[in-house]
C-alpha cells in the first residue's frame, strides 16, 4: 500500500538572515574576483591593497558562513537561500585556504 504525500499550501517566508548570508557571499565572490583579476593583470606582482581585497573576501565568507548556519535556528522558514550563501562561501573558503598554503609552501 502506497502511503500519499501530505501537501501543504502554506507559504513559509524566506530565513531573514539568510538573505545577509547570500549577499555576504556574492560580495566576498565579487572582491574575490576583482582580487585575482588585478593580480593576474600585474603579473603576479600585485601591490599590497589586492591582497587586502583578498583577505576581505575570506574574512567575509566566514561571516557569509555564520549567518548562513544562525539562519537555520529559525523557525518555519525557507533555507534555500543560506544553503546556497554557505555553498559559495565554503568554496571561497576552500579556495583562499588552498591559495595561502600554495603560498607560504611556494
Amino acid at each position: 500500500m502506497k502511503k500519499q504525500k501530505r501537501v501543504s499550501y502554506i507559504r513559509k517566508p524566506f530565513a531573514k538572515k539568510s538573505f545577509l548570508s547570500l549577499g555576504l557571499s556574492v560580495g566576498a565572490l565579487v572582491l574575490g574576483i576583482i582580487g585575482i583579476a588585478s593580480s593576474v593583470m600585474a603579473a603576479g606582482q600585485a601591490q599590497l591593497n589586492v591582497a587586502a581585497v583578498c583577505f576581505c573576501s575570506l574574512i567575509i565568507s566566514f561571516v557569509s558562513i555564520g549567518y548562513g548556519v544562525l539562519s537555520f535556528f529559525e523557525k518555519e522558514k525557507k533555507y534555500i537561500l543560506s544553503r546556497i550563501g554557505i555553498g559559495i562561501s565554503g568554496i571561497l573558503v576552500i579556495f583562499w585556504i588552498v591559495l595561502i598554503i600554495i603560498g607560504i609552501r611556494g
